[in-house]
């Protein structure tokens, strides 16, 4: 009896390894990619939308980039106006699985949703 009690504890204790989905405006974003820090990007809001995204581009690639589009950001960030604007930024965060149509992205992009966990001005 002891032994079951000790099974039951250590699986109630387990902490799942895919993080909770945020609560934001993405909420058909189901399933976790994966964790990023200290990344250096491009906030910009998207052309005909409401939405922000943040590019990321891998060094050493001509066209390997990883867009984010923000489902979550630190409010106190002050956001771009317009899309004529972009901000240098360093991020960290979570890609969850984009599952609307993608918006026309050139070759090489990858479109997530990104919830922001902390952001800095470059």
């Amino acid at each position: 009896m002891l032994g079951m009690f000790i099974v039951v504890l250590l699986l109630w204790s387990c902490q799942s390894a895919t993080p909770e989905y945020p609560d934001s405006k993405c909420a058909e974003a189901t399933e976790f990619v994966q964790e990023v820090e200290n990344r250096e990007g491009r906030l910009y809001r998207m052309e005909d939308s409401e939405n922000y995204a943040i590019n990321y581009h891998y060094p050493e690639t001509i066209d390997m980039v990883d867009v984010g589009v923000v489902c979550h950001i630190p409010t106190d960030f002050p956001l771009p106006e317009t899309t004529e604007e972009a901000l240098e930024v360093t991020f960290r965060g979570r890609y969850w699985k984009y599952t609307d149509v993608p918006p026309a992205m050139p070759a090489g992009s990858t479109v997530y949703y990104l919830e922001v966990t902390a952001i800095s001005k470059e």
